[in-house]
């Protein structure tokens, strides 16, 4: 069921780039994806008990960074030029930076210990 979906998906995208310009080509994926990241938040958030391992809070702060930072980029197109725009956007990114450097450190210091764990 799962290749299902993501080919079904994977054909989605493939029929939005191809019958639409580069602007709404651009805002149905970059919405889609910004609407995908905001329910993994959500169901993760609800279901999971993310906060117990680093590896699990580093996939919630990622995840949540593209919540925001595909709300700053959908937010323009879809209501309109705001006062604070390019701060927001600055914010957004920064805590993109934040959560995949996060993500980094988390993934060396894994490595690390099954590293010695294995007695390399």
């Amino acid at each position: 069921m799962r290749h299902l979906i993501l080919a079904a998906v994977a054909l989605a995208c493939a029929a939005v780039v191809l019958l639409f310009g580069a602007e709404t080509e651009a805002r149905i994926l970059l919405t889609s994806m910004t609407v995908l990241a905001a329910v993994f938040v959500v169901r993760y958030a609800l279901v999971s008990d993310w906060r117990a391992t680093t590896g699990g809070r580093s996939l919630m702060y990622v995840a949540g960074s593209l919540v925001l930072i595909g709300s700053q980029l959908i937010s323009v197109w879809w209501f309109g030029d705001y006062t604070g725009r390019n701060e927001v956007r600055s914010a957004t990114v920064s805590i993109l930076v934040l959560a995949l450097t996060h993500r980094l450190i988390a993934l060396i210091a894994q490595q690390r210990a099954d590293k010695i764990g294995e007695g390399r």
